[in-house]
């Protein structure tokens, strides 16, 4: 490893400042953790992809030769980026993989500072699984390589955290909108109609206001739009056209083999999504582990399902946990209609999952807090004379 991985390891640490509102002993403990956690999980990340097929080696080597060509969002960004730094900085494969873990580590600490804040806000203690879900092992994987992962983890991350004080964090949401639409484009737009969505259904926030955030939201959705159709060919206006690229995504699902091929109707791709593999298909440790993961969502969604009142009370009162589940559904419908293998959706959901996981943490949270209606009444009010945008 030379300086440019040293300079990844830095930029990771640079976060800290960000990692806590109050900087106790234990707060420094968790950011220290996770830190050596995700430098730990990079290392195990970099000596797998020597022995496996990864797509790091097409990011760093680029054996197709995709610089070449015209730079387009997705891969061919990613490719660009990548051979560009090269050519100014230099660096090795591991430095690469240091350069990409820092972004995703960024991501995870807005997720944990999301966490705490919800936290803070209601005047309870983090309680044990809030602290777990901070440490899923797909969130560290995934987001310790060379890849699209680390940045759209970031960029999902970073929009729940802004989303929580939309008027003095914009800036951060619109830069999140901005690494999205480069790495995929498509699911900027998916933050965008979340965002329109929830300014919608707001009932809260002054009229003016309301409109204003819907006209951005949905003007900035109709920009991200020509990006989508830029990068997936496909017309996002017309029906026609949109039903010809989920044509086309069934055929690779028909042509794509191997034992993680998933085929079937939609209802069996959506669970494939959220819950494989599952022990029974699990393939080696990796999948055991995947297969825990997975448990741990799926009890996720059930706790949502099962305290559907409360979950209703969060969805009406509180902004960013709205934007947070509209968010994690389109972004988990989206993904289910184009799931053609387990493998991907292991990578691809990790971006619902800071949405998730803030409303699940601010369900639990909201629990804890115990005089549900009161409780909620007074948080809401008490976000709406703070930030009448993020209410």
């Amino acid at each position: 490893m030379t300086a440019v991985g040293l300079l990844g390891i830095l930029l990771a640490l640079l976060a800290f400042p960000l990692a806590a509102v109050h900087r106790t002993p234990a707060r420094v403990t968790l950011f220290t953790a996770a830190f050596v956690a995700h430098i730990v999980t990079t290392v195990v990340y970099y000596f797998y992809s020597q022995t496996t097929s990864a797509d790091t080696v097409l990011y760093y080597y680029d054996p197709y030769e995709m610089f070449e060509l015209p730079m387009r969002p997705g891969t061919a960004f990613l490719v660009h980026m990548v051979q560009t730094m090269k050519a100014w900085i230099g660096g090795t494969y591991l430095d690469y993989f240091m350069i990409f873990q820092a972004i995703g580590f960024w991501g995870i600490v807005f997720l944990m500072r999301t966490v705490e804040e919800i936290h803070v806000e209601l005047q309870v203690p983090q309680g044990r699984l809030a602290y777990i879900m901070l440490f899923l092992p797909g969130i560290y994987f995934w987001t310790s390589a060379i890849g699209k992962d680390a940045p759209l983890f970031f960029g999902c991350a970073a929009a729940v955290w802004a989303s929580m004080r939309l008027r003095s964090r914009f800036l951060l949401f619109a830069f999140a909108i901005l690494v999205m639409m480069l790495f995929r484009p498509h699911i900027a737009l998916a933050a965008l109609v979340a965002l329109a969505a929830t300014a919608f259904l707001d009932r809260r926030s002054r009229g003016y206001v309301k409109v204003l955030l819907f006209i951005v939201a949905i003007g900035g959705a109709g920009a991200v739009a020509g990006t989508v159709e830029t990068a997936l060919n496909v017309n996002v206006a017309s029906v026609e056209s949109v039903g010809e690229f989920f044509s086309r995504q069934a055929e690779v699902t028909q042509q794509v083999g191997g034992t993680t091929q998933v085929q079937g109707s939609f209802p069996v791709r959506l669970f494939s999504l959220l819950a494989r593999p599952f022990f029974f298909d699990a393939q080696g440790l990796f999948g055991l582990i995947a297969s825990f993961e997975n448990i741990l969502i799926l009890t996720m969604l059930g706790t949502i399902a099962r305290r559907f009142g409360d979950s209703v009370k969060l969805f009406r009162g509180v902004f960013f946990l709205r934007f947070g589940l509209i968010f994690t559904i389109v972004v988990t419908l989206l993904l289910a209609m184009v799931y053609y293998n387990v493998g991907l959706g292991l990578r691809q959901k990790m971006m619902f999952m800071p949405g998730l996981i803030a409303f699940y943490t601010g369900l639990l949270a909201y629990g804890r807090a115990g005089q549900r209606s009161a409780q909620l009444q007074a948080y809401a009010d008490e976000r709406l004379a703070a930030d009448p945008i993020g209410a």
